[in-house]
């Protein structure tokens, strides 16, 4: 096909504005914690044994919930459990999400946030921690999406993700950031404290009596004076550090708020001094807020706080141990969490949080009308089970309802770094390089709502946000949205695009519908340099086939039938890199799956020097109904140089099956004028001629020796017009010269083609020259009803293969195979016609058939398979024992280079 399906551009208009909202993360599972209902609360709670292993068999009478100190009846009991191995077996069975993003939750997916207290934590100390923390993280299941923050700004921060390189990444640049407190004296954190905050006279004079002895006078004075001046600069020290890690905190909770499911954070530290309990309270209501549990690995500082540490031991260093580790107890009881004191490595309470952290309870409490009033409401949760220890947090926030106009929630989504699931979304993006500058151009593709749903008015926006949290692009508009598919049965479309530089993105897309439902997704792009490389590659793009002027489209995952178009552009400095370039296209269940169909690609000019389109329509109606991917192999001086994927939906055909213009199932040989040509086959038609002219002698004396026009002249003279054409014909045909012994076997094989010596070498002729139309005419008319030989009946049926007609061959065939079934010949052809038209179920006799001579031919027992399975389905039953049993005994016998299909056939039918 040399139509150009290259032009892959979407129409869209892009407004470019907005202003930078928080760091990007791909969307967050949407199960709730304080998601509320008419009139219930949902409280997440762990319940764990003395080993930390999740205790699942509870019930809703088992939980005992307080609010306010008040009772409140336990509704309902929801265990939500995580196993990271069964979601790498869906992974290999379900591998399509990964070409797309989705608002829609993931089954056994979490969100789990690492943070390092980078202010309390000495430099280098972390670096073992999080080295087994990067170990944990292979425990994870392959959904679960990680951040890590390292806190307070300025800090390395990654949202939410499933890519663990970046990840680890992040955590081989932290290393801590405590500052030590350099004083000459020997001052402990707790006398510190004590003396400046507390007014603790008998500490203060301890303090002095130690560090000042053997002083008196003015030198005892001016001791004095630095000792003081020392412990108020150590405790502002402390409390600068503290409200500087707290509000990193807080932040750092308030931003995982945006979205409305459960999380769990991890936070390392080596302590967090605070006053009383109150200094924690932001802390434990932004957890609240943000459902998230709050685990701390309290690290060992063998010689106490590095901010105290002098030349010698600090005298109160268990005092001051304590009031570190209090601080941290406080935060982690509070917020449905733990602390974990770490002793070397911390790997073993990395695995104990791998077990705590795979399941959990949804309690749903009954809601009274005062809880929902922006305040802290304190709750508690026992167990009336021994041994069961719970994590649950103490305190719970419930907002009014407010309202807001659809542009302000649609910014709000976009500021936000999480999905949200209320309409349902799917987005993909496409790179391909702008034709006139050196930047990229994103193709934006998104399936709004449910499949079905009616054309209607979404407010919609999206942006683009770059490395370093800038808005790179970004566009929000109120428009109508219309089905993907014909008849309204798809999800609806949008589509936009934009020109950013090369780079990695962070794009999130937000919808409202005319209700007040959100949706919002967040989605990692990569917009890779493609102007001046020595060669690069856009995005694979797979769509139906464009009509007339029209351009292939960029969708989410395109709802096809039958033949389906493919293109990808390729871009090089020097035009000559194009000549030693092939792309192929496959068509697969999987994308490491074996290829189902395999096309080569066109490769033609994409409307510049430095760029070309390589393209092609891919033939997919023998494939049954499902999901595929379409693959693009691209090679330089056939060296591999690129492999494409994109997954597409093919569904059954809604064309009459007579209608299908599909390839033969068998390969159509090229005319052979040799087989015309047999001795044997021309002494009979020597004989047909003594049986219709036995007065001929001299005539058929000099054919029969090979002298054709001899014979011819001789016939002639006899007044044998008819016989001398035939002759001189056949002197043409044998010699090649085609247009000449047409001319003579036309006028032998007579109007109505009833010589049919005459009228089989004419079409001999015509198929020679390629008039495989004309030639099979000549045969069709001169085969009649009369019996003749089986290799005509062969050639009739390959010229109206080559010529697309099917249907023809199944009218002439058909009669003749009834009378002749142990002909082969025209046994594989007829079956191989009436799976072209569609009738499946009447070409199985024909092939069982020929298969029980031939139990071998591949390519036969190919098409036997394929044409039980169209059968089976067109029919819409079950195979019955019988059909079962010789489409096993096909399966097993063949070893063609389709065997995948063969495979995905049997799937199908089973």
């Amino acid at each position: 096909m040399r139509t150009s399906l290259a032009l892959i551009i979407v129409a869209a208009t892009v407004t470019l504005h907005g202003q930078a909202p928080a760091p990007a993360s791909r969307q967050a599972d949407q199960a709730p914690t304080f998601r509320t209902g008419v009139d219930v609360i949902t409280v997440d709670v762990a319940a764990v044994d003395s080993s930390g292993r999740p205790v699942l068999d509870l019930r809703a009478p088992d939980f005992i919930v307080k609010i306010d100190g008040q009772p409140r009846r336990v509704v309902s009991v929801e265990t939500v459990t995580f196993d990271a191995a069964a979601v790498r077996q869906q992974q290999a069975a379900e591998p399509f999400e990964s070409f797309f993003t989705t608002n829609q939750s993931a089954p056994n997916s979490r969100l789990i946030v690492l943070a390092v207290d980078q202010l309390n934590i000495q430099p280098g100390s972390v670096r073992q921690l999080l080295q087994a923390a990067s170990r944990f993280l292979d425990t994870l299941s392959p959904l679960d999406r990680v951040a890590f923050f390292a806190y307070p700004e300025p800090g390395v921060s990654i949202d939410f993700t499933t890519d663990r390189a970046r990840i680890r990444k992040a955590m081989e640049t932290t290393v801590g950031a405590a500052q030590r407190f350099e004083s000459k004296f020997n001052i402990g954190l707790f006398e510190a404290i004590q003396s400046i905050l507390k007014s603790d006279e008998v500490m203060l004079n301890k303090v002095i009596g130690r560090e000042c002895r053997r002083m008196s006078g003015q030198a005892l004075d001016e001791c004095v004076r630095q000792l003081m001046s020392e412990m108020a600069q150590m405790v502002n020290r402390v409390r600068e550090d503290r409200v500087r890690s707290v509000t990193g905190l807080e932040n750092l909770l308030e931003g995982l708020a945006t979205v409305d499911a459960p999380k769990a954070l991890i936070m390392m530290s080596e302590g967090l001094i605070v006053n009383d309990v109150s200094d924690v309270d932001g802390i434990v209501r932004a957890a609240s807020r943000a459902q998230a549990s709050v685990n701390v690995l309290m690290m060992d500082v063998a010689r106490g706080s590095d901010i105290a540490r002098g030349p010698v031991m600090p005298p109160t260093m268990t005092e001051d141990r304590d009031l570190q580790t209090n601080g941290l107890r406080d935060l982690a009881a509070a917020s449905r969490g733990t602390l974990f004191n770490v002793f070397g490595t911390g790997a073993t309470i990395f695995e104990r949080l791998a077990s705590e952290l795979s399941a959990y309870y949804l309690i749903g409490v009954e809601e009274d009308p005062g809880d929902r009033n922006d305040r802290a409401h304190r709750i508690d949760v026992e167990v009336r089970r021994q041994g069961v220890t719970l994590r649950s947090r103490r305190a719970f926030i419930l907002a009014r309802p407010r309202s807001m106009p659809p542009t302000e929630r649609l910014t709000e989504l976009l500021r936000a770094p999480f999905g949200v699931a209320e309409v349902p979304l799917r987005a993909t993006t496409f790179a391909i390089q702008d034709e006139t500058s050196s930047k990229v151009r994103l193709l934006l593709a998104a399936d709004v709502d449910q499949a079905g749903s009616r054309p209607t008015e979404y407010t919609i926006g999206w942006t683009l946000i770059d490395s370093d949290g800038r808005v790179a692009a970004s566009g929000g508009e109120k428009t109508q949205l219309t089905p993907s598919r014909a008849g309204g049965s798809g999800a609806l479309e949008f589509r936009a695009q934009a020109l950013v530089d090369p780079g990695v993105y962070s794009l999130r897309l937000g919808v409202i519908d005319p209700t007040g439902r959100r949706g919002a997704l967040v989605r990692e792009v990569n917009a890779w340099k493609m102007a001046g490389e020595d060669f690069a590659v856009a995005d694979l793009v797979v769509g139906a086939l464009p009509q007339a002027g029209q351009v292939v489209l960029a969708t989410v995952e395109p709802q096809l039938e039958g033949d389906i178009a493919a293109v990808v552009e390729l871009y090089a400095s020097n035009p000559e890199a194009f000549g030693t370039a092939t792309v192929t296209f496959e068509i697969a269940q999987t994308a490491d799956s074996p290829a189902l169909v395999t096309t080569p690609a066109d490769i033609v000019t994409a409307g510049r020097t430095t760029a070309r389109a390589a393209q092609a329509v891919i033939g997919a109606r023998a494939l049954p109904p499902g999901r595929y991917v379409v693959r693009a192999r691209i090679t330089r001086d056939r060296t591999p140089a690129g492999l494409l994927t994109r997954p597409f939906v093919l569904n059954a055909s809604s064309s009459p099956p007579a209608a299908l213009p599909i390839a033969p199932p068998i390969a159509i040989p090229p005319f052979d004028r040799t087989l015309t040509l047999a001795p044997a086959l021309i002494s009979d038609f020597l004989s047909t001629l003594e049986r219709r002219s036995p007065a001929l002698k001299s005539a058929l004396t000099e054919a029969r020796a090979g002298r054709y026009t001899a014979g011819a002249l001789e016939a002639l003279s006899e007044g044998d017009q008819d016989v001398a054409a035939f002759l001189r014909g056949l002197d043409f045909y044998i010699k090649g010269q085609f247009e000449q012994a047409g001319t003579q076997l036309n006028v032998s094989a007579g109007p109505r083609r009833e010589f049919f010596p005459g009228a089989f070498f004419l079409g001999g002729a015509y198929a020679a020259l390629g008039r495989d139309r004309d030639a099979a005419a000549v045969w069709q008319m001169a085969i009649g009803s009369d019996a003749r030989p089986s290799l005509v009946y062969q050639m009739f049926a390959d010229s109206r293969f080559r010529d697309g007609q099917p249907q023809s061959v199944v009218d002439v065939l058909l009669p003749a195979w009834q009378k002749t079934p142990a002909d082969d010949g025209i046994g594989k052809r007829l079956g191989t016609a009436l799976t072209m038209t569609g009738k499946h179920a009447e070409a199985l006799p024909v092939f069982e058939a020929y298969l029980t001579r031939h139990p071998d031919e591949q390519e036969v027992l190919l098409a036997a398979i394929q044409a039980q399975y169209e059968a089976a389905t067109r029919a819409k039953v079950g195979l019955s024992a019988g059909e079962r049993s010789r489409l096993s005994s096909w399966v097993r016998a063949y070893s063609g280079p389709q065997r995948a299909l063969v495979d995905r056939y049997v799937e199908a039918l089973r």
